[in-house]
């Protein structure tokens, strides 16, 4: 089978095509790329805004300078909104007290639960040997006769 030589214009043709292919892989890595950083710094703003909040429950001066810089820098009504309990040191403490009172409500559950599971266990372990004691050696061959089979069935 002859071999034949390609002309100037398919050569160009192909690297075109090639070219065309790594543009397409280039943009793909680069939103890949772009996804990740969006990710991590969702993931990085979670954990400083969840550290922030913790520490505004044990350190007032802390409440009070966050409070200030929310005050300035949040001023779009929904997400003011959702953070009415960092701007206003009252909606604070009866969200503080709400919070504590919820946290004992559900210790309290998980308490009793596992105290029910507990009873149930228990419950459950006192009549395993009962069980095993009432049963007899041998009872699963109970009742099946075949030919060869010693005894007579009942009349």
């Amino acid at each position: 089978m002859p071999h034949s030589r390609k002309t100037t214009e398919e050569l160009i043709a192909e690297e075109e095509k090639k070219a065309e292919q790594v543009r397409a892989r280039m943009a793909e890595l680069k939103a890949r790329q772009h996804a990740e950083e969006r990710k991590r710094d969702n993931h990085r703003k979670i954990v400083v805004g969840a550290a922030a909040i913790a520490h505004v429950r044990i350190d007032p001066q802390f409440r009070k300078e966050l409070r200030e810089a929310l005050n300035k820098a949040v001023t779009d009504p929904k997400q003011r909104a959702v953070i009415a309990d960092l701007l206003d040191e009252k909606a604070f403490i009866e969200a503080m007290r709400l919070a504590a009172k919820k946290a004992a409500e559900e210790a309290k559950e998980a308490a009793v639960a596992a105290g029910a599971e507990e009873t149930k266990q228990a419950a459950a372990g006192a009549n395993e040997p009962a069980q095993a004691a009432n049963q007899p050696a041998g009872t699963a061959q109970q009742g099946k006769r075949g030919p060869g089979s010693q005894g007579a069935l009942p009349a």
